[in-house]
């Protein structure tokens, strides 16, 4: 007989219900008194250094029970209280501290709606007492600006509200600012709109008296917090059209420009170093390694890097970090995205982090908190052979949702010095197994989450086998462990009931 491999493993048992042992659940009482946490990983025998979590302040939804969070779009208002946002972001930052995350960066951070500059001080307070670095999400161009939302002097749209003839401009000289509707639309905005969450404003990256702003609220801010850093980004909804920047750029641009970067990066790290030398400085490329290939004459999100990227990361400042995106050579099975050797990254005074939208509704075809075991696991391997020192990825969702604890669980586990090959097996024996009532149960869990695997729709017609099967095995489990199954089981039952 030929030997199953783990995907046939997997697949055999989703097939067969009750295949796994109902009292093995019996012989893990232990997993009652055991936490989510791991012993933190000996740094120097890791190949992931760094562990960083991405979120939005308006999804992020760790304090359970509360009403207003969002679950899909950007540039959503803030529907919480002060008191939630403290405490999402405190629980959050608790469980990094405890399970060797080590930064967590907020899009969001500084609104009126949830207590503006106080209510950050606060999280800063539970992020030093954690020993995790909270970073502050700031769009040098575009998204607010550092202070996101309220009537601040830093908030971008109040800036360019005052100085209109900085605002960024199409190739017809118009301003390119707008909304986007609930099914994707653009709706264009006046010069004047009330600055507000859902609108997209763009600031003329070659005009000085941005610059100037940049540096001076990237300096207000660490004179007025005690961040662990900041990652910023200079936009990928728009590129200015300006004689000047049409000037200036010697490549084609769409939705962000490589040579924006080189411009701004710089002079951002500049004015964050002068203020907060050792704060980690984060720097978005909306981009993977693996060079483009077109068709288009300059890649969008998530594509390929452009030709002439390396003539802009050789501006970018010596000692921050990178970021790229996985996605499109991830999950989409998309021959023409394949990572290859030539999508390796090299230091040279650079570390580079890579991210990817799993276990949340940004897309590719995933929705919060589903199990993303494989794809954590490939992207870390792919990362870490590829020169990669750091790991991202969304914790908008709480770790009361299974699917989520398991991926960030992963996010701790994988390239670490307990695992350093990122093995899936590994991890569900020493790490998911006890949660779940031992290893044998564990992969069945994994293996009926991937019935809801987007990819593959004609699976889901064996989600009441998989329910029944889950049922049958409850009534054995611990209360804890029950519950996590229970998770499972109601996840399952969502996609299948009419």
């Amino acid at each position: 007989m030929v030997p199953l491999n783990r995907r046939d493993m997997l697949q055999l048992s989703a097939a067969c219900g009750l295949s796994t042992a109902i009292g093995e659940a019996a012989v893990s009482q232990q997993a009652i008194a055991a936490d989510s946490a791991i012993t933190p990983a000996v740094r120097e025998q890791s190949p992931i250094q760094t562990r960083m979590f991405w979120t939005w302040d308006h999804s992020t939804e760790w304090a359970l029970n509360r009403l207003g969070a969002h679950t899909h779009g950007s540039c959503n208002e803030y529907g919480r209280t002060t008191q939630s946002f403290i405490d999402d972001y405190s629980a959050l930052l608790r469980w990094c501290g405890r399970n060797d995350v080590d930064a967590v960066v907020v899009w969001g951070l500084l609104r009126d709606g949830h207590g503006g500059l106080e209510a950050a001080r606060r999280l800063c307070e539970v992020a030093i007492k954690e020993n995790v670095r909270l970073l502050c999400g700031v769009g040098l161009n575009a998204y607010g600006g550092v202070y996101y939302e309220g009537n601040s002097p830093y908030n971008l749209e109040r800036h360019l509200q005052a100085n209109p003839d900085l605002y960024a401009v199409d190739a017809n000289g118009d301003s390119t600012n707008f909304s986007i509707d609930a099914i994707g639309t653009r709706v264009s905005l006046s010069n004047t709109s009330t600055p507000g969450p859902r609108g997209f404003y763009h600031a003329c990256p070659s005009r000085t008296e941005n610059q100037e702003f940049v540096a001076e609220s990237l300096t207000w801010l660490f004179k007025n917090l005690e961040l662990g850093g900041v990652q910023i980004e200079t936009g990928d909804t728009g590129v200015c059209q300006c004689s000047l920047c049409r000037d200036r750029r010697k490549h084609p641009a769409d939705t962000f420009s490589w040579e924006d970067m080189a411009l701004m990066y710089p002079l951002a790290a500049e004015a964050i170093r002068s203020v907060a030398p050792e704060a980690w400085i984060v720097c978005e490329t909306y981009s993977h390694p693996e060079p483009y290939q077109g068709p288009k004459a300059a890649p969008g999100f998530g594509d390929g890097k452009a030709a002439w990227a390396d003539e802009s990361l050789e501006k970018f400042p010596r000692g921050v970090f990178i970021q790229w995106v996985a996605d499109r050579y991830l999950r989409q099975g998309d021959p023409d995205r394949t990572w290859t050797d030539k999508g390796r990254v090299s230091g040279n005074g650079l570390r580079h982090v890579m991210r990817a939208h799993v276990g949340t509704d940004w897309g590719w075809g995933a929705f919060r908190g589903e199990v993303a075991l494989e794809w954590i696991a490939k992207m870390v391997q792919q990362s870490a052979a590829s020169g990669f020192d750091g790991i991202s990825l969304f914790g908008e969702v709480s770790t009361f949702h299974t699917g989520a604890e398991l991926n960030y669980l992963a996010l701790a586990d994988f390239g670490s010095s307990e695992n350093p090959q990122s093995d899936q097996d590994s991890f569900i024996e020493r790490i998911a197994g006890p949660l779940l009532g031992g290893p044998s149960h564990a992969v069945d869990f994994v293996s009926f989450a991937g019935l809801l695997d987007a990819r593959f729709p004609d699976r889901r017609k064996d989600i009441p086998t998989a329910i029944a099967s889950i049922h049958g095995r409850l009534a054995a489990m611990p209360p804890d462990i029950a519950r996590r199954w229970c998770w499972l089981a109601n996840q399952l039952a969502s996609f299948a009931y009419v």
